[in-house]
């Protein structure tokens, strides 16, 4: 008596594929063989899905500059806003009220910041552009700390503004003509307006920096000195957005693009 499931017992044997022109015709057929493929047929280990070229590293520069940007400073931000959150009611004063109004602003318009020029200038990413976005988002977490707390409050907001001032200034250095094409009008434009910026916050960031000294030597000012840091950042952020959405509005007028400011 033959055993019916001795083939069904038996080890299957290993198929592989492979193409066949098929003669006198623009297509192939696939055929089934019983042998294993070649070794120089088997893919490379950890080879490359795209090979890397002018054109492919332009376009990987392009994907990654704005993306990694605008993804650490919303992390960092996220955090600072958390920390704000939690400290703003554990021992609430109408100062540490108003600071923690006056820090929300600075948190939107760093971001706002970075959207913007991520729009209009691309490069190669280097140490120094990995560098400025932890430096500056960073400067935004240790005034949380210290709501209602005038001296450190002022003198923290101080350096925060004189870091802003300082990555303006990398900006407009590192920017040329290039970035805009064929309008060197729109590039003299956001040279104007990355410079008012710059000087909107190195003012603010000397004055923060003064009120905080003053106060620490002299705490007998320290709510005068208070009010003086909440308006001056106050201040600072309408100038800082007011001249933004005009410059910014200008910028896409010479290529054609309506944004009106304040839309």
């Amino acid at each position: 008596m033959i055993d019916e499931s001795y083939e069904w017992a038996q080890p299957p044997a290993r198929l592989t594929t492979r193409s066949h022109r098929v003669p006198g015709g623009d297509h192939y057929s696939v055929a089934r063989h019983n042998q294993s493929r070649p070794a120089d047929d088997r893919p490379e280990r950890g080879g490359a899905i795209q090979a890397l070229d002018h054109d492919v590293l332009i376009r990987r520069s392009l994907e990654i500059s704005s993306s990694c940007f605008t993804t650490i400073i919303s992390i960092l931000q996220g955090v600072a806003l958390a920390i704000l959150a939690d400290n703003t009611f554990n021992d609430p004063s109408p100062l540490a009220y108003f600071h923690s109004v006056c820090l929300a602003l600075v948190l939107v318009g760093v971001f706002y910041t970075y959207v913007n020029m991520s729009i209009m200038l691309r490069w190669a990413p280097s140490f120094l552009d990995s560098f400025m976005p932890f430096m500056i988002a960073g400067l935004e977490i240790p005034p949380a700390y210290f709501l209602g707390q005038v001296a450190a409050w002022n003198t923290w907001l101080g350096m925060l503004w004189l870091g802003a001032a300082t990555g303006f200034y990398v900006n407009i250095k590192w920017s040329p003509a290039s970035h805009f094409g064929k309008e060197p009008k729109a590039h003299r434009i956001f040279h104007r307006m990355y410079h008012e910026l710059m000087l909107t916050s190195l003012a603010c960031g000397l004055a923060m920096g003064f009120f905080g000294i003053t106060a620490h030597l002299y705490p007998a000012a320290g709510p005068w000195l208070g009010v003086a840091g909440v308006v001056t950042v106050l201040a600072t952020m309408a100038i800082f957005v007011a001249r933004s959405e005009i410059r910014s509005s200008q910028i896409h007028a010479r290529f054609g693009v309506h944004r009106p400011p304040f839309n």
